[in-house]
């Protein structure tokens, strides 16, 4: 529990925007010190470097003969007192040899000036803040000291100090007054992180615990989508995946549902005839009406098979389709022409409308299967036929229009209602035989052909008037 608290994506946000703020406030914080720092010492040390420079030529006389030492330490109390403090003079050893507080003359530099010291060795100029310590050894003040290296006939090491107790206090409390502000801030900044991490985490744990449920067979499942943000809209589409796998399992289970119906009815048939000749409750005299029924019954069932398989077939095989070029024309007349002889056995008349140019033999040609276009063909003139009654008029027109082939099947059927056209296009659906014309197909014709045109790069659309007919309209592009 412990170790997937420390890796959940909310603490990461947290503990990076915290790092960032932290990091923001402590280069804020140091800023302002050393802004702070510059400015209250400025004139120190500024006044400091001019005495340093006064001094170096003093040492530099003293050095040459015209200055005594007496002479010296007196002038070093004057420099010491035109800035309240002390100056020290020593040798590269780090021996005081001349102070402005006789006291410290004979002793070592202090450790606390151990950086300042080397510094001074190499040269160095500059400055340090701290305790110099006292040679009695007493608590000292704060000073602030401005160290450099005086070359001549013999170098000595220079140290100015400068008390800075009322500068150190007004520094203090200014730090105070940056440190508390911003410690206050980073607080602030802190929970709002928080807040701002936890509506940022929600959602997506949301989606997690959603997604383990969608695993598990709950499509019902949703996430809060109110936010207009990516993850806002991450959460809408995970929700509209949610919506698709729900309705693909309430398909499926429609499927399963329908394909089990129409298992059952031919195979209850088949069955309760069998039983019944085989019991003797059918005369034997009646056995070759009845098994001619159980061969259409079994003709049913081939067809419902075939249909599944070749649905499938079309739905699953990576290249289902065998494309050429097809002349459209010829290849519709010669399916129409096979199926002329049906049409006249159901007394239905068979008009076939084409362009003039075709009456010149000019082919027209569009990228097709031919065997599958044949069976689109066959779908859409066996669906008229079966909706059509005895007298009644199926029309077939082939044209053009803006590049595309077109190709239009209309009867005058006993047509469907807007509700029935949201449907033909269903697995297992069948129009409502209490209508009139009884349904002798399997439920999968239309989405076959549907399909199908779609696949070879076509549209099919239907247009319907309740009990005036039906008119399927498919196009394709032409080939160029």
């Amino acid at each position: 529990m412990i170790k997937r608290w420390y890796g959940s994506l909310y603490l990461k946000l947290f503990l990076s925007f915290l790092a960032v703020c932290l990091l923001f406030f402590l280069g804020l914080a140091l800023f302002w010190n050393s802004y702070f720092n510059d400015l209250f010492y400025k004139d120190k040390k500024e006044l400091l470097l001019s005495r340093a420079e006064e001094l170096t030529q003093v040492l530099k006389s003293q050095q040459e003969g015209t200055l005594s030492n007496r002479e010296l330490r007196f002038g070093l109390r004057l420099v010491a007192r035109s800035f309240n403090g002390q100056v020290w003079v020593a040798d590269p050893k780090g021996l005081i040899l001349y102070s402005s507080s006789p006291e410290w003359e004979g002793h070592t530099l202090p450790r606390s000036l151990d950086s300042g010291y080397a510094q001074a060795l190499k040269g160095g100029t500059g400055f340090l803040t701290g305790h110099i310590g006292a040679s009695d050894g007493r608590n000292p003040d704060n000073y602030l000291t401005c160290y450099s290296l005086v070359n001549g006939q013999q170098s000595y090491l220079l140290f100015l100090h400068t008390p800075v107790n009322d500068i150190s206090e007004i520094i203090n409390a200014v730090r105070f007054n940056i440190w508390i502000p911003l410690l206050f801030s980073l607080l602030a900044v802190g929970l709002i992180l928080y807040i701002l991490s936890r509506r940022l985490a929600k959602p997506l744990q949301q989606m997690n615990r959603a997604s383990l449920a969608l695993a598990e067979g709950d499509f019902r499942i949703r996430v809060d989508a109110a936010s207009e943000d990516e993850v806002g809209q991450l959460a809408r589409s995970f929700n509209f995946m949610a919506e698709q796998l729900q309705q693909w399992e309430d398909t499926r289970q429609e499927f399963l549902t329908n394909i089990s119906h129409e298992l059952r009815s031919p195979l209850t048939t088949l069955r309760g005839l069998i039983a019944a000749m085989n019991d003797g409750v059918i005369p034997k005299e009646d056995h070759p009406r009845y098994l001619k029924i159980c061969g259409h019954e079994v003709q049913r069932l081939q067809r419902l098979v075939n249909d599944l398989l070749d649905l499938a077939k079309i739905q699953n095989s990576p290249d289902p389709f065998h494309l050429t070029a097809v002349d459209v024309f010829s290849r519709t007349r010669d399916i129409i022409d096979l199926l002329a002889p049906a049409f006249d056995r159901k007394e239905l008349r068979l008009q076939v409308w084409t362009p003039e140019q075709t009456e010149k033999d000019e082919p027209l040609f569009v990228e097709l299967d031919p065997d599958r276009y044949a069976q689109v063909v066959n779908n859409l003139l066996y669906n008229a036929m079966q909706f059509t009654p005895a007298g009644g008029e199926v029309t077939v027109w082939l044209g053009t229009e803006e590049g595309r082939f077109l190709l239009k099947v209309k009867d005058t059927g006993i047509g469907m209602s807007p509700e029935e056209i949201a449907r033909i296009w269903d697995r297992f659906y069948k129009a409502d035989a209490s209508r009139g014309l009884p349904s002798e197909g399997t439920g999968l014709g239309l989405t076959i052909t549907r399909h199908l045109v779609t696949g070879m790069g076509g549209t099919i659309e239907v247009a319907s008037v309740h009990g005036e007919g039906t008119e399927f309209t498919v196009s394709f592009p032409l080939f160029r």
